[in-house]
């Protein structure tokens, strides 16, 4: 048998022959067209209670760094200056985005269970470089929530913006059962990507309670154009065409399906799988992109060989965030780091398991057995 890691599965074109008609009926394919405007419309309503605005984005890096400049008044990213607080167990894209921005990183830790951003790091870090600090980008990790209050006090007391990293976030839900990121008017930028839960081929979202930053961001997403071809701000070019739309509404459509099936999954994994040590999500419905765990720590130096030995068993698996940012080239040279024990730790015994849409019970206790297997049988090796 053989497993993928990753089976896209964005909803089908071809099954939708008369919206794409539709579409070059009206000859409208893209600047914020009226299939872009109802999906923005139908997502407020549907994941986030009619509460809030948002604005779609050609990809979640793009909104990024929409947001970053809109959020630390950037007019010209080439003279911007100061840091962006980000954990060093994320992906590429956050830092790189702040980068475009003209911000250096300074890499922090995470919390040792929760594998979320470290709120003690956080709060250090802004005491001693202060101002300095121009934006705290807080990932939310494997579509985790976040604790929104936190970093409103954050932004309050150091008088520092946040963007949230919720790539992964979109269709989950906090322990109190909402969209995470509902009502907050901090800014969330989720991935539309085709490897996503929320998948599309490629396409962001940015949501905020905050409508008048999102108007901005929209205004910055169609080249700073407040009146027609007039720049009045930072702009460039971030608009989702209508086709994408077109497909952000039809995963909409099934999103809690979806969710629901995913989790299953992951609950089968906890169930079945003896000896791995999963992330504590604290009562939080997470819309699971792929299922993160940690082989055990004594067998930590041979977390690849366990990957090795799954590939040959047919089972596809990861290691997202391996490296983590710090421990990667162009990042380490120009970027500050910081305290990363439990960064290093996670990132040294990580590995992520498939969960996709279409993946079978036979299949995922064909994983199950895999891994039982291979760490029994290395476990054994040792003594």
């Amino acid at each position: 048998m053989r497993v993928p890691f990753l089976r896209p599965t964005p909803p089908r074109l071809s099954k939708l022959p008369e919206a794409l008609s539709a579409i070059e009926e009206s000859g409208i394919y893209t600047n914020y067209g009226p299939v872009n405007s109802a999906f923005e419309t139908n997502v407020v309503k549907s994941l986030f209670a009619g509460s809030g605005s948002c604005v779609t984005v050609c990809n979640a890096t793009i909104g990024l760094m929409s947001t970053i400049a809109a959020v630390t008044n950037a007019t010209d990213p080439a003279s911007n200056s100061g840091y962006a607080l980000i954990p060093s167990f994320t992906f590429a894209a956050t830092a790189q985005a702040a980068i475009w921005t003209g911000l250096r990183p300074i890499f922090y830790d995470i919390d040792p269970d929760t594998w979320l951003p470290s709120k003690a790091q956080e709060e250090a870090l802004l005491e001693k470089y202060g101002s300095e600090i121009r934006v705290v980008i807080p990932y939310a990790t494997f579509g985790r929530g976040l604790d929104i209050a936190h970093y409103e006090n954050l932004r309050n007391r150091f008088s520092v913006p946040v963007v949230v990293d919720a790539a992964a976030s979109l269709g989950g839900r906090d322990r109190h059962g909402r969209q995470v990121g509902y009502g907050s008017d901090i800014p969330f930028v989720y991935s539309l990507h085709a490897t996503k839960t929320f998948s599309t081929a490629e396409g962001g979202l940015i949501y905020s309670a905050d409508a008048a930053l999102i108007h901005q961001i929209r205004i910055m997403g169609n080249f700073g154009f407040e009146k027609p071809r007039n720049s009045s701000m930072l702009g460039l070019n971030s608009k989702m065409p209508e086709v994408i739309a077109l497909l952000a509404q039809e995963r909409l459509n099934v999103l809690p399906a979806v969710v629901a099936s995913r989790q299953r999954v992951a609950e089968a994994y906890k169930n079945g799988i003896n000896d791995l040590t999963f992330q504590n999500e604290e009562g939080d419905q997470v819309a699971y992109q792929f299922f993160p765990a940690l082989v055990p720590e004594s067998l930590s130096s041979k977390r690849d060989i366990i990957v090795d030995k799954l590939a040959q068993m047919g089972v596809g698996v990861a290691k997202y965030f391996s490296p983590h940012l710090y421990e990667q080239p162009y990042f380490q040279e120009f970027s500050l780091e910081t305290e990363l024990q439990f960064t290093n730790s996670v990132s040294s015994r990580i590995i992520s398991l498939p969960i996709y849409d279409q993946i079978t019970e036979i299949e995922v206790k064909y994983i199950i057995d895999c891994i039982n297997q291979v760490i029994s049988e290395l476990r054994e090796e040792r003594h």
